[in-house]
């Protein structure tokens, strides 16, 4: 079985007209996975654009997970929940 990655977009495009994930404080989620995850088995990456910035801050989890849209660190319990339930199937 693959290990359990959550990537985390991080990607800034300047435009105010189509904020990008960076311009919803993806690069904060992403520290704050990192440090919510050190008890489990699960990687967490800073991810190049998937295209996505209208949903964003947006995190994969990985492998054969789904995407999740808007994001913040509200959302981080369900993330960990959800990846720790892919990891045991």
């Amino acid at each position: 079985m693959s290990k359990i990655t959550l990537f985390v977009c991080t990607n800034y495009r300047s435009s105010t007209q189509y904020p990008s994930c960076a311009a919803r404080d993806s690069q904060k989620l992403l520290e704050q996975l990192q440090i919510a995850t050190k008890e489990f088995d699960i990687d967490v990456e800073a991810s190049c654009c998937f295209g996505q910035c209208q949903n964003g801050a947006t995190v994969k989890i990985s492998p054969n997970g789904n995407f999740y849209h808007h994001v913040t660190e509200l959302d981080i319990p369900k993330l960990l929940n959800d990846a720790n339930l892919l990891s045991i199937k």
